[in-house]
């Protein structure tokens, strides 16, 4: 079963970070630090997400955000694709090949080696604290949360998924079950391509109205992650949700969703982040995450040379 869209965008809203972040008064005049959003959700958008335990929302990220991960993820080939040019694996880095394509075309020539499926340490960047930060993602999430008092969760990952790779298809599970003390938290989450994603290249499926339901017990798939039981998965009615770079797929913690195989040539890009409250916010959540929006207490609002330094503990090439 294909998912159906929704447009769900209405009003006006003006935002400054850097005013925010300093503690002043928001400049809505400017052309440098002022975001004008008619991107807030309409009061049947958030219903569906409430109701359905899932919303797709076209056209919601703007290209100056997806071009902030874009980039992060390119740094991330680059340093990679140099690891296996240094080991002896490639002759050369192949920087005439597309961010599509070249990322498989150099793990097949180089014999298929690992590496790390959900980066997160080393994406780890200024273009990501901002993309994280970004106005529209945190617009979103205010709706959703129903408060503007957001925080950045510290756990996302970016997706490179290729072409047959056992260990990169996500089953079916919980986004709770990697944080089951926080289960009864909401936490939001963003998966957001950077391609176009279809039933062929691993898109999601959801599998909807079970957000308020039960956290399944744990099971580690043969892929190596934590999944629902193949009992419990036989029982979910999945929804595939095909999507264009710019769409963005919100759910909350319990909504059980998995990644179709990539059966394409080239890599299935995506990147998934997560929102939450800050009052009440999980302790793993802040671990690594910070303040995003506070009209209450904006010198909450940290700057990225801030952020960074809750990541200096945490060495390269891990999780």
């Amino acid at each position: 079963m294909r998912a159906n869209a929704v447009q769900g965008f209405t009003g006006t809203r003006c935002y400054d970070r850097q005013a925010t972040t300093a503690g002043a008064e928001p400049n809505c005049t400017g052309q440098t630090l002022t975001w004008n959003l008619d991107m807030a959700l309409n009061t049947e958008s958030i219903a569906e997400y409430h109701e359905r335990g899932w919303l797709l929302a076209r056209n919601a990220v703007p290209a100056d955000a997806l071009e902030l991960a874009r980039v992060a993820l390119q740094r991330w080939t680059d340093q990679t694709i140099a690891k296996w040019v240094g080991q002896g694996l490639l002759p050369d880095a192949l920087v005439a090949e597309s961010f599509e394509r070249r990322l498989v075309v150099a793990w097949n020539r180089a014999g298929k080696p690992r590496y790390v499926r959900s980066p997160r340490r080393d994406i780890v960047c200024r273009e990501i604290f901002e993309f994280l930060a970004h106005p529209v993602l945190v617009d979103i999430a205010q709706d959703l949360l129903g408060t503007p008092e957001v925080s950045v969760n510290g756990i996302f990952n970016a997706r490179p998924k290729l072409p047959d790779q056992l260990w990169t298809n996500t089953p079916w599970h919980q986004d709770a079950q990697y944080y089951r003390d926080a289960a009864n938290i909401h936490i939001l989450s963003m998966w957001m391509p950077l391609v176009r994603v279809t039933e062929h290249n691993s898109c999601l499926q959801v599998a909807e109205r079970m957000q308020n339901g039960m956290l399944f017990d744990n099971f580690e798939d043969e892929t190596g992650f934590i999944g629902l039981t193949r009992e419990d998965r036989a029982t979910l009615r999945g929804i595939s949700v095909e999507m264009d770079p710019g769409d963005v797929l919100c759910f909350p913690q319990k909504t059980p969703h998995r990644a179709l195989p990539n059966m394409s040539d080239a890599v299935r890009w995506s990147v998934d982040i997560r929102f939450e409250a800050t009052e009440g916010a999980s302790d793993i959540g802040k671990r690594q995450g910070f303040v995003a929006r506070s009209p209450a207490h904006p010198s909450s609002v940290p700057s990225y040379e801030q952020w960074i330094t809750q990541w200096e503990h945490i060495p390269p090439g891990t999780y």
